[in-house]
């Protein structure tokens, strides 16, 4: 009988992790940082600003800027000087060798397909100008503030201010970062380079390290707990692409989620408020009480399902995984948790395929296939296996064996 692994192969990540994928880490693009040097200075065009930490006094922290990196945007990062030996490439050198491999001059952004306009109750956001099909690219912004994940906890407050205060003060434009602050006054005592930091940054790795970072233009749309937009991250450039969930119309508000996409409202409500300082009034938050409740079940039922397909289908039982994982797809679909439903598909096809149902597991992953299209990532190496299991039922269908095959599951299907 065939294993979990190969029955559910590459998109059993999608039912595997409790946490469905959220704003910025969203079907990230494979890894692959280029080779480091562990020499610091090659990538910068400032010479650091660095504070001792009191939390380690002989590794000080430092805010390292490259004002040219992606067209004079600019990046500053703030990360210690030096990292302990438990690390194969230091985050540092990863991130030097990233800045210092890219090309000031060559960088992708697409034409503007949005404005920026006045919202009622929620300041500013972006504003679609013309259609954005589901699936296309419309934003590629470039991560401009990097922040070490342990920031906070390796220094005090007011040197993690200065150290702000530089890393933004030395890019070619500090008021592309600083015009996002929303809530300092004059006689406010939080600096206005902390207040862009703590309501615009999000969390996301680079290589074997986690960062918190701000990207100017995608900092701009205002959250909704169901978007019509997502991000998705390539650690290779810091660039993050911005996608159309669904058709988003002109004049329609472009929104993200800042929370992953499964979260009911009692989780992802006092999320937002100690992340971002906010009360959600979106469309899904302010459903009548008995629809959010509603809502907040199937939420809890996608978190349920995903657990017992799987361990239907180590048993074996796939019948029953095919009966689950229809249900769990119509949850999703309902709740509109992800942008294509395509891993999900190919989970149906490989269980199909497990049980000799040659055609309809080709006809699931001829839907998968169309998902991945709709969405550009018909080139991605998992994608890829996908397209080579296609072919080879169609010359199982066309070789004689039939479109199905009684006797259910048996060895070798796959």
């Amino acid at each position: 009988m065939p294993s979990t692994a190969e029955i559910l192969g590459r998109p059993c990540r999608a039912i595997r992790e409790k946490c469905l994928p959220g704003p910025v880490t969203h079907a990230p693009y494979p890894s692959c940082v280029p080779p480091a040097s562990e020499s610091v200075g090659s990538a910068w065009t400032h010479k650091p600003v660095c504070i001792d930490s009191p939390v380690e006094p002989k590794i000080p922290w430092c805010a390292f800027t490259n004002s040219n990196f992606q067209g004079k945007r600019g990046v500053s990062v703030i990360s210690p000087k030096y990292y302990n030996s438990t690390y194969e490439v230091s985050p540092l050198s990863a991130l030097q060798s990233i800045i210092s491999s890219l090309d000031p001059h060559r960088y992708e952004v697409p034409p503007a397909a949005y404005e920026v306009k006045a919202m009622k109750d929620k300041g500013f956001g972006l504003v679609a100008t013309k259609k954005l099909r589901r699936g296309s690219v419309f934003m590629v912004d470039y991560a401009t503030i990097l922040a070490d994940k342990e920031m906070t906890m390796s220094l005090r407050r007011e040197d993690g201010r200065k150290l702000l205060v530089e890393a933004i003060g030395r890019l070619e434009d500090p008021q592309r970062v600083l015009e996002l602050a929303v809530s300092s006054k004059p006689e406010s005592k939080v600096p206005i380079e902390e207040d862009v930091f703590k309501t615009n940054a999000f969390y996301q790795d680079v290589g074997a390290r986690g960062f918190m970072m701000v990207f100017p233009e995608i900092s701009r749309m205002n959250h909704a707990c169901n978007p019509n937009a997502l991000t998705r991250f390539n650690e290779t450039d810091l660039s993050n692409k911005v996608t159309a969930f669904r058709d988003i119309l002109p004049g329609e508000e472009i929104t993200i989620s800042y929370t992953p996409f499964n979260l009911p409202s009692q989780s992802r409500r006092p999320r937002l408020l100690r992340g971002w300082g906010f009360n959600c009034t979106c469309s899904l938050c302010s459903l009548p009480p008995n629809d959010l409740a509603a809502s907040d079940a199937r939420r809890k039922r996608v978190d349920l399902l995903g657990p017992q397909v799987i361990q239907l289908v180590e048993e074996g039982k796939f019948e029953e995984a095919i009966e689950l994982n229809n249900l769990l797809m119509a949850a999703m679909e309902e709740e509109e948790m992800l942008p294509h439903m395509g891993d999900y598909f190919e989970i149906m096809g490989r269980l199909h395929q497990a049980m000799g149902k040659y055609a309809e597991a080709k006809g699931w992953y001829d839907r998968a296939m169309e998902e991945f299209k709709g969405f550009g990532l018909e080139e991605e190496e998992g994608v890829e296996t996908l397209k080579g299991n296609i072919a080879a039922l169609v010359k199982v269908i066309e070789g004689g064996k039939g479109g199905n095959r009684k006797g259910g599951k048996g060895k070798g299907d796959l």
